[in-house]
C-alpha cells in the first residue's frame, strides 16, 4: 500500500487529470457524441495490460460475478450516456462550469435511493439542495448580467443525473471480495460505454471519424488523459486514503477545471458565476464530508 501522501498526490493529479481532459474536449470542438465514443473506445486498449495482469492475480469467481459483470455493462450504458451530455455542456458552457455542474450528482445519488429503496436522505440534504441549486442558477447567471446557455446547463445537470445512475450501479453491483478487479471493469464499461455513444451517434447521423492522424491523435490524448490516467490515480490512491479524504480531494476537479478554462480560453466567469461555483462545490463537499464526521 502506497503512503498517505502519495495518495493525496495521485487524488490531486487525477482530478487535474479530469479537469484537463474537460479543457481538450473544448479545445478539440468536435461533435460531442462522437467525441464520447471515440474516448471511450479507445482507452480499452490503452486498459487491456491493465485488465490481464490483474486476472491473473484475482480469484475471478468471485471478483467477476455475473451479477458484476452485468453491473459493469449496465454502468457503461449509462457512463456513454453521462458523456455525451457533458461533452454538450462542455462545448455549451465551457470546460470549467461543465465540469462544476456534473457534481449535483452527489445529491442525486441519495434521492434515488430514496425513490428505488425507500431509503429516506439524510436531513442535511434539506439545506444542502437549495443551496447547490442556488449555486446551479448563479452559474447560469441568472441573477448577474452574464448568461450561459440554459441547453447547456441543463446538459450537465443531466450529466451529473446519469454519472450518480452509473455510480449506484456500480456500488450495488460490486462483489463482496477484498481482491476485486477494478479495472476489468472498467474496461467493461468502457467497451459498453463506447457502443453506447457509437450507436447513438450512428443513429442520429451524427457520427464524425477523424480523417487525419493529428485528429486521431487528439482522441487518443483524451483517452488516455480522461480514462486511463483519471482512473488509475483514483484507483490507486483510495486504497490509502479515507473516502471522507477521497471524495474531498476529488473536489478539487471543478476548480482545476475552471482555472484551466480561465487560463487557455479566457473563459472569465463572472463573480456571480463563481460564487454559484464555490456554492455547489460547498454543496457537495458538505454531502461527502458529513457521513464521517463525528461530535467532538
Amino acid at each position: 500500500m502506497i503512503s498517505s501522501s502519495r495518495a493525496v498526490t495521485l487524488m490531486l493529479l487525477g482530478s487535474l487529470a479530469m479537469a484537463s481532459s474537460a479543457a481538450l474536449i473544448s479545445f478539440m470542438d468536435a461533435e460531442p457524441m462522437s467525441t464520447a465514443a471515440w474516448r471511450c473506445l479507445l482507452a480499452v486498449p490503452m486498459l487491456a495490460p491493465f485488465m490481464l495482469w490483474e486476472l491473473r492475480r484475482v480469484d475471478r469467481v468471485q471478483a467477476l460475478p455475473a451479477r458484476t459483470l452485468l453491473g459493469a455493462a449496465l454502468g457503461g450504458i449509462a457512463i456513454g450516456i453521462d458523456y455525451s451530455f457533458y461533452n454538450v455542456s462542455i462545448l455549451l458552457i465551457g470546460a470549467g462550469i461543465a465540469t462544476v455542474l456534473i457534481n449535483i450528482q452527489i445529491i442525486v445519488l441519495p434521492l434515488f435511493s430514496w425513490v428505488f429503496e425507500g431509503v429516506r436522505p439524510p436531513a442535511r440534504l434539506a439545506v444542502i439542495v437549495p443551496l447547490m441549486m442556488l449555486g446551479v442558477a448563479l452559474t447560469a447567471g441568472a441573477f448577474g448580467e452574464t448568461v450561459l446557455s440554459w441547453a447547456g446547463v441543463l446538459a450537465g445537470l443531466a450529466a451529473g443525473a446519469c454519472y450518480a445512475i452509473y455510480l449506484a450501479i456500480i456500488r450495488r453491483t460490486a462483489p463482496p471480495t477484498l481482491r476485486p478487479a477494478p479495472f476489468t471493469v472498467l474496461s467493461i464499461v468502457c467497451l459498453c460505454a463506447g457502443l453506447t455513444t457509437l450507436t447513438g451517434a450512428i443513429a442520429t447521423g451524427r457520427l464524425e471519424v477523424p480523417e487525419s492522424v493529428i485528429s486521431w491523435g487528439w482522441f487518443l490524448a483524451l483517452a488516455f488523459i480522461g480514462q486511463v490516467v483519471v482512473y488509475l490515480c483514483f484507483n490507486i490512491a483510495m486504497t490509502a486514503l479515507p473516502e471522507t479524504v477521497a471524495s474531498a480531494l476529488m473536489l478539487t476537479g471543478p476548480i482545476f477545471a475552471v482555472g484551466l478554462g480561465v487560463l487557455l480560453f479566457s473563459e472569465i466567469p463572472s463573480l456571480w458565476q463563481l460564487l454559484g461555483c464555490a456554492l455547489i462545490i460547498a454543496g457537495a463537499w458538505w454531502a461527502a464530508t458529513a457521513p464521517r464526521r463525528r461530535p467532538s
